[in-house]
């Protein structure tokens, strides 16, 4: 089990790299933390200028949205390829009055979005059930922005739970660029965020 700072917890499989957003982008952390990921998966290594470009994008986007914690997948694929995806915990003040920020309000904020043809932008809404309690589950293809990149198509899964005490909601956002494998990033990407649960101290 992976222990966050900000009273909540994560499972993430070993080829998930997680970092501290703050101390990424102004030490040189990003790159120990990647020898350290090479050193316990060597097939890696080939790649390490290319995901050592992407954590560092990664780590400046999460800093610019006030990310709680982040974390990137680095899994080697058969093919000599890579699998990348990244996640990232966000907390908005939600509304001011807590019955605004249920989750029977949150899904009616989110519009669904079928899929059609000449477009891959498809999204699903519903209520889901957690360790941490219920929470708005939204899927699909979007189109993401990160740094200075063109938009492109991401499989993409948010998972928005109120937090207790009307403290506001909390966002575990899950984006990969392989949405010709969008089926099983998502199943993926429900498997993780599905274990999100409260720690004793909370937000």
């Amino acid at each position: 089990m992976t222990a966050l700072p900000h009273g909540f917890t994560l499972r993430l499989p070993p080829s998930w790299v997680e970092f501290d957003v703050w101390r990424a982008t102004r030490t040189g952390d990003l790159g120990r933390v990647l020898d350290g990921h090479i050193a316990r998966t060597p097939e890696v290594a080939p790649h390490r200028g290319v995901l050592l470009r992407l954590l560092r994008e990664v780590a400046a986007d999460a800093e610019r949205k006030g990310a709680l914690f982040c974390a990137v997948m680095l899994e080697p694929a058969d093919d000599a390829a890579m699998l990348v995806a990244s996640l990232m915990v966000l907390r908005t003040a939600g509304a001011s009055d807590p019955a605004g920020n249920t989750v029977e309000v949150i899904a009616g904020q989110v519009s669904a979005i079928a899929p059609s043809d000449g477009s891959p932008v498809w999204r699903n809404v519903e209520p889901v059930e957690l360790p941490a309690g219920r929470a708005v589950r939204v899927r699909g293809v979007e189109t993401v922005s990160l740094g200075d990149r063109e938009p492109v198509a991401c499989a993409v899964m948010q998972t928005l739970l109120p937090v207790p005490g009307g403290k506001g909601v909390l966002n575990v956002v899950c984006t990969s660029p392989q949405v010709q494998l969008a089926e099983p990033m998502l199943d993926l990407f429900d498997a993780i965020s599905g274990t999100l649960a409260w720690s004793p101290r909370r937000p």
